[in-house]
């Protein structure tokens, strides 16, 4: 008898304690609400969430945005931002080849100039999620070849590769696991082909994924889409998005695509969606060339279909930064809350203008 009483004791009290700790969790611990600014900015798909790295978690907000906040922080989420693109990586620069150390001055000179960085896919939902203060950056790299990701003989990352040296920046703070890899999957040159090295292939394209980098389609073969013929465009973008999530696995879904040459089709429509066979496909960006910066998705003058894009090489880069200097009212600068869209009143018409639209909080100062 006894010891019937002592165990509903034990029962009694365990139950009071998991209430207690669940008042305590939803007081103190679960209320930040941080994951639903993401959910509201219109995150990517439920598997990048899930496998983003703590880089990404740039959100500090813990009260509403205000007029007098946006104003001090200096925010215009109507602004130009830069998106770059990068091809190869040798030991030589050329006009389609960085260096190492060039790579290097590149993501550094971002850092220090205030830029942050950001997935194509983000971009496109305005689930631009960065500190305060700081202006997004895309970095693209077209044509998957092996200086972009290369796995050395004893499994480590190549120092030299493109992902090891923004790992590095990530290591070394201010910076986050973001950037979009445009993949080529049948060429002449094997190199090419998902970053050469075939054995390693999943495990790569996993390996971006689960480190909070972008997988998006360059087509099978690089087809010049303004060329071909409309059937082996569509092809070419069914089978892209089709082999590349098969390879990644785990429902991520391919949105993203780098427009080879910059040659477009004479109509977006097969772009945004179409089928071949049983395969039917989509794509909600499309990236093309331009050497100009890109107006914000929150703009009437975004494009999501055709993102214009800065070689980052030679001195493009220090060119375009030089010139949102050279005019701060046109550079996008970041609120630090990914659920509202501030800018000051006194837009530049260069900047156009919100969309009724957007489905969230517009504050103005």
């Amino acid at each position: 008898m006894r010891r019937d009483k002592v165990f509903r004791f034990v029962i009694l009290t365990f139950a009071i304690g998991a209430f207690v700790g669940l008042i305590g969790g939803l007081a103190f611990g679960g209320g930040s609400g941080e994951g639903t600014p993401r959910l509201a900015a219109g995150t990517s798909d439920d598997t990048q969430a899930a496998t983003a790295d703590s880089s990404a978690d740039t959100s500090t907000v813990s009260e509403p945005m205000t007029p007098e906040r946006a104003e001090a922080i200096g925010a215009n989420e109507m602004g130009r931002f830069l998106v770059l693109m990068y091809h190869h990586f040798g030991a030589e620069e050329a006009e389609w080849t960085r260096t190492p150390a060039n790579f290097r001055r590149d993501l550094a000179l971002l850092k220090a100039e205030g830029f942050y960085p950001v997935n194509v896919r983000d971009l496109v939902t305005g689930n631009i999620d960065i500190p305060a203060g700081k202006t997004p950056v895309v970095l693209t790299f077209d044509d998957s070849s092996s200086g972009q990701y290369r796995i050395l003989d004893d499994g480590a990352l190549d120092p030299d590769c493109a992902v090891a040296m923004m790992q590095d920046a990530v290591d070394d703070g201010d910076w986050a696991s973001r950037a979009s890899f445009f993949c080529l999957i049948d060429v002449d040159s094997k190199d090419r082909e998902i970053f050469g090295q075939e054995e390693v292939r999943k495990e790569k394209l996993r390996n971006l994924v689960d480190w909070g980098y972008e997988v998006g389609s360059h087509t099978v073969t690089h087809l010049d889409l303004g060329k071909a013929s409309e059937k082996e465009a569509v092809k070419q973008l069914a089978q892209s998005q089709s082999i590349l999530e098969g390879l990644i696995g785990d429902g991520y879904d391919v949105t993203s695509l780098s427009i080879p040459f910059g040659s477009y089709p004479e109509s977006d429509t097969i772009l945004a969606a179409g089928q071949h066979e049983d395969i039917t496909y989509a794509y909600t960006a499309a990236l093309s060339l331009g050497a100009v910066p890109c107006p914000s998705p929150f703009s009437t003058e975004f494009r999501p279909l055709h993102i214009p894009r800065i070689r980052g090489s030679a001195n493009f880069i220090t060119d375009a930064i030089k010139a949102l200097k050279k005019s701060p009212g046109l550079r996008y600068i970041s609120d630090g809350d990914p659920i509202t869209i501030s800018a000051p009143q006194d837009l530049s018409s260069e900047l156009g203008e919100i969309p009724d639209d957007l489905g969230r909080k517009i504050i103005r100062y």
